[in-house]
């Protein structure tokens, strides 16, 4: 919206497991439909409270990914788990960025679930993780 108004964007993108087709079912929302902690149903629960009765789930503002001209967004920083049903819209909305000629810093945490963040303490993995995606931001932000 920023861009199309041309309105100033913000300096970065950061998309932690970003949902980023709100109107589609991607090979990982079936394959991790069941996964801690975001199943299929807690999508469906979710959406139903965000989406106004007007609203287009297909529309750019809420499904980023069907946005036709995605040149000249801000660079981003995208960050996915590897068991989590939006693994697949993060990892597909990178490679369109990149497509677009957008700079790019794509990792998926292959052994991490979705809310990841929120384990810091605990799973030195999940610790790991948001400290290189926090290396990534400053290294987009120095460049």
């Amino acid at each position: 919206d920023l861009k199309r108004a041309g309105e100033p964007q913000p300096r970065l993108q950061l998309l932690v497991y970003p949902c980023t087709d709100a109107a589609s079912q991607s090979e990982s929302m079936t394959t991790y439909a069941d996964a801690f902690p975001l199943t299929s149903g807690m999508m469906s629960w979710f959406l139903g409270h965000y989406l106004g009765p007007d609203d287009d789930p297909a529309g750019p503002r809420l499904s980023p990914l069907r946005e036709k001209d995605l040149a000249g967004l801000a660079p981003a920083v995208i960050a996915t788990a590897g068991f989590d049903p939006l693994v697949d819209q993060g990892e597909a909305y990178a490679k369109a960025l990149n497509a677009a000629g957008v700079t790019v810093r794509y990792r998926c945490y292959d052994s991490l679930s979705h809310a990841f963040t929120a384990f810091t303490g605990a799973i030195p993995a999940a610790d790991a993780a948001c400290r290189e995606i926090a290396g990534l931001v400053r290294g987009l932000y120095e460049e």
